[in-house]
Formats: structure tokens, C-alpha cells, sequence
């Protein structure tokens, strides 16, 4: 032989094996970075065209199983309604437009002597801007009073779907003021969680495309360690060389 009589010197790869797991490879690697480029943009728009507020649900949050409101050191029990759909209640983003009903419960006796003012503005980017034309963005009021049952319900109905900041404001004859402010949503709850969801939509893909690439090597490892089948034996045929079969003498 050419190659020094050793036939395993230059072993001839199988057609298709390497090159196959290297093209499946980079075809799925490149998938996967088209999808997360792609994800990333739709998340990058969202971002730039709906801004969500910035510091979440402020302080009105979930805690103890009920939904509160931390107001200066006291704190109010929140309730929130949708006559319209079967009185669902909601604790922070609502989930529809329409008629809304929110119920707040001092939890503390000092506030029941104490004015509060409620108002409900467009979210378009924090406090100081709102104070710059806070008529302009204001989309429902309810001037400061006292409540000596410490319950509070504030109607209002909401016929565009938006981001918005409820503020409570506390005022004592002391001179103590608190303020509370809540951004939240309406109508709007599937697109603030829509990168959550793209998130856990990537996270799948990676660990599918993973799954795919170890198995495709682990084939490749088995198919290249298997050793090959022997070759099949050779037909048997007549020896023609020796003529007929000799007859046995009697």
C-alpha cells in the first residue's frame, strides 16, 4: 500500500457524521441568536413606546395576604373592584377598562382625624413633570376631607387603557403630610409582563436548542466508537479444480 501497508494509518471517516453535527450545529446556533436578537428588539420597542413606571407599584403592594398601602407610618387596606365583571377584585394593574371602584381602610384610628386627598394621573414619567401642568394630567379628583369611618370609596370609570399614578396625599392639623403614590395600569397587563414572558420563551429555546446539540454528540461519540460489523463470509462454491468426486471402489 501507498500508506505503508497500515489500512488504520488514514481510517476513512464515515460519510456525513462530523459534518452533519457541525452543520446541524451551527444552523441551530444561528437560530437561536436570530430569535434572541429578535426578542431582544421587540422588548427594546416595548421599552421606548410604553414605558412602564419606574418604580414599580410604589407602595402599594401585597402583603399578609391583603392588599396594602403604606402611608407615612400607617397603613391602608386596598380593595379594588370591577362592577362590570362580576366584581373581580384587583390589587395593583387593572386588568380591563371601564367602571372601577376603589376601596381604601384605614387601618389606623389617627387617620380617621386626619384629611385625605385622592387623585389619579396620567403616568408620563415621573413627579416633576406631572407638577409642571398637574391639571393637564389629571384624570380624577377627590379634594381632601376627613373620613371618621376610615373608609373611602373612589368611583371613577376608565375609558382608555393606560399607565397611571393614584396618589394619596395626608394632611394632619400638626402639620404632618404624607404622601403615597401607586403607579398602575389599566388594561394593560399583559404588556407589562411581556418581557417576562419572552424571557421565559428564550430560556425555553436555549435549553431546547442544548438539549439538541448534547444529544446530536452523544449520537456522533456512539457511532464513532462502535466498532463495524465484520464482513460477511464468502460464498462457498465447487471445487473445480479436483473434477468430479471420486467413486469409492468396492
Amino acid at each position: 500500500m501507498r500508506d505503508g501497508g497500515n489500512p488504520d494509518a488514514h481510517p476513512t471517516p464515515r460519510a456525513g457524521e462530523d459534518r452533519f453535527s457541525l452543520g446541524d450545529f451551527r444552523r441551530l446556533a444561528k437560530g437561536f441568536r436570530i430569535a434572541l436578537l429578535s426578542a431582544a428588539a421587540v422588548i427594546a420597542a416595548f421599552a421606548v413606546g410604553a414605558p412602564a413606571p419606574a418604580e414599580a407599584h410604589g407602595r402599594l403592594g401585597a402583603a399578609e395576604g391583603r392588599c396594602r398601602l403604606f402611608i407615612g407610618p400607617d397603613i391602608m387596606n386596598f380593595t379594588g373592584y370591577l362592577p362590570e365583571a362580576s366584581k373581580n377584585e384587583f390589587c395593583e394593574d387593572i386588568p380591563a377598562t371601564g367602571p372601577m371602584i376603589m376601596v381604601l381602610d384605614a387601618e389606623q384610628d389617627e387617620l380617621r382625624d386626619m384629611k385625605i386627598e385622592l387623585r389619579i394621573v396620567k403616568d408620563i414619567g415621573g413627579e416633576e413633570r406631572e407638577n409642571e401642568n398637574l391639571q393637564a394630567v389629571t384624570v380624577a379628583y377627590r379634594e381632601p376631607k376627613s373620613y371618621p369611618t376610615g373608609t373611602i370609596n373612589f368611583e371613577h370609570t376608565f375609558d382608555e387603557p393606560g399607565y397611571f399614578v393614584g396618589i394619596v396625599t395626608v394632611t394632619g392639623d400638626h402639620g404632618e403630610r404624607w404622601v403615597s403614590r401607586f403607579p398602575f395600569s389599566v388594561g394593560k397587563s399583559f404588556m407589562r409582563d411581556l418581557p417576562i414572558y419572552l424571557t421565559l420563551g428564550l430560556g425555553t429555546v436555549a435549553a431546547f436548542v442544548i438539549y439538541l446539540v448534547h444529544r446530536r454528540r452523544e449520537t456522533v461519540a456512539v457511532k464513532a466508537h462502535k466498532p463495524p460489523p465484520p464482513p460477511p463470509p464468502p460464498p462457498t462454491t465447487p471445487d473445480e479444480d479436483h473434477g468430479p468426486e471420486a467413486t469409492p471402489a468396492e
